[in-house]
Order: C-alpha cells, then sequence, then structure tokens
C-alpha cells in the first residue's frame, strides 16, 4: 500500500506499512505509526485476540509522547474513541456508529472495531502512548460470520481508500491530543454522548471477577462509568462492561 500521503501529511512520524506482523502494538517504534495487512497475534482489550484479513482491516499503532504523567491521562481512551466518531463524520455525516465505553466500536449491536491503548511514563512530566486501532473495514459474510461475537463492518456508505481514512484519522487523533492536553474531555464528551452505545440501557459490569447489574448513567470528566446500582450512584474506571437485555448478555 502506498503510504505516501501520509508521510506528506504527517512528516513528524516514521511510517512503515508492513504486509504481516506480530502485534502492531508490540512492535511500533516510538514517534512512530505502523500499519500492517495481517497480524499474526493481534490482541485486543484483556488480551482477547484480534483478526485481522489482509486487504480487508484496518489495524494500527501509532506510538507518541504526551507532556503529561500518567495521572493526567484518565479518560484520554474516550478522547481517542470520539476521534475515531469523528473520522467517521468526516467522510459519512449521518454514520450511526456508537462508542461503548471505554473504547468499543459498534454499529447495530455489532461490534467494528476496536481500541488498545497503553501507557508507559518516561519521566515525572512525559508519558510514553501506545494507540492500538483494529477496524473491519471489508470482511466477506462468511468472514464475519466466523467470529464469536456479532460483528460488522465499518458503516461508512461510500468508503474512501483505508490509506485517505487513516490519514484523516491520524490528523483528527492528533488535534484531540491537543484538546485533551487543554481542557480533558471537555471538547469531546458531547460527542460521546450522541454516539453512546450505552446510553439508557441495563448493563452488567464485571470486575474483580464479580458481577453487578444496574442501570447506565453515563460518564462522568474523567471519563469513568456511572451505573445507578441499588439505589446508589457508582463509578468505575475499569471494568468489563455487557448490556443486559431480556435476560441475555451481550458484550
Amino acid at each position: 500500500m502506498d503510504s505516501s500521503l501520509l508521510k506528506a501529511t504527517h512528516p513528524e512520524l516514521n511510517i512503515d506499512w508492513v504486509d504481516c506482523i506480530e502485534s502492531t502494538q508490540s512492535a511500533v517504534q516510538p514517534n512512530s505509526l505502523l500499519i500492517a495487512e495481517t497480524q499474526t497475534a493481534g490482541v485486543g482489550r484483556r488480551g482477547n485476540r484480534w483478526l485481522t484479513v489482509k486487504n480487508k482491516s484496518i489495524c494500527l499503532s501509532l506510538r507518541l509522547s504526551l507532556p503529561t504523567p500518567v495521572s493526567g491521562l484518565s479518560g484520554y481512551a474516550l478522547a481517542i474513541a470520539v476521534a475515531v466518531i469523528e473520522t467517521l463524520l468526516h467522510f459519512s455525516p449521518t454514520t450511526e456508529a456508537q462508542l461503548k465505553w471505554p473504547n468499543d466500536l459498534y454499529v447495530k449491536n455489532k461490534k467494528f472495531g476496536g481500541i488498545l491503548i497503553n501507557f508507559t511514563p518516561k519521566n515525572k512530566l512525559t508519558t510514553d502512548v501506545t494507540i492500538g486501532i483494529g477496524i473491519n473495514w471489508s470482511l466477506s459474510a462468511e468472514q464475519l460470520n466466523s467470529i464469536d461475537q456479532p460483528v460488522s463492518n465499518i458503516p461508512l456508505d461510500k468508503k474512501p481508500s483505508r490509506v485517505t481514512f487513516i490519514n484523516q484519522l491520524v490528523a483528527q487523533i492528533k488535534a484531540n491530543n491537543q484538546l485533551f492536553l487543554q481542557t480533558g474531555l471537555h471538547a469531546t464528551l458531547p460527542i460521546w454522548q450522541k454516539h453512546d452505545y450505552l446510553a439508557n440501557k441495563n448493563i452488567v459490569i464485571k470486575q474483580d471477577n464479580q458481577n453487578q447489574t444496574g442501570q447506565y448513567m453515563g460518564i462522568d470528566a474523567k471519563g469513568q462509568l456511572l451505573a445507578k446500582i441499588n439505589d446508589q450512584l457508582k463509578t468505575f474506571a475499569a471494568a468489563e462492561v455487557s448490556v443486559r437485555d431480556m435476560g441475555r448478555n451481550h458484550v
């Protein structure tokens, strides 16, 4: 794939587009964008395997240094998820894409992508951030059905080329980075709320091998999930959440 557009638009990044790699998330170098056609050991959140199909997926990792300690990055994953939504809106203003806390991408109750973010402190004032993004671009029906959960392709009526989409996505991530460093989630939280997959749903929250059932109440200014459980409002900074519907749970 020709990466000349990416290199021209983002000259500050080292950019590589490879045919096959174990995992972009573990291989990407500092100040770099690594894109792979296929991964042999790609991972999602909590170590889940992520399927990538050559020429039919987007699989990338972007590694940057941000001038803030890790403690200043609470809710950062949401700002990156919003960057993906904003990129979809750029190409399809009526997209039905939604965001599931903390960083899954959904459309019509089917997952089409996910985000994985790793933080590594460089010093007291700087954090090394690695952003991994996987998106189903144009998988066949057979390939989609082979996955052990309801999945879909990215909801774009008229798809640009993958390189054009990635180019816009990286630009949006950089813009959201600056907004986050300046104002936290203030600028991006309203967009999240507009595309919130969990809105008005009863949910099951799995944390420390325990399940709690409650009513989803939104996201706070720090990116924490709010849930009403036994008439008490509780916050969760990290947990696995599924939707409770007619006695069945949907991840």
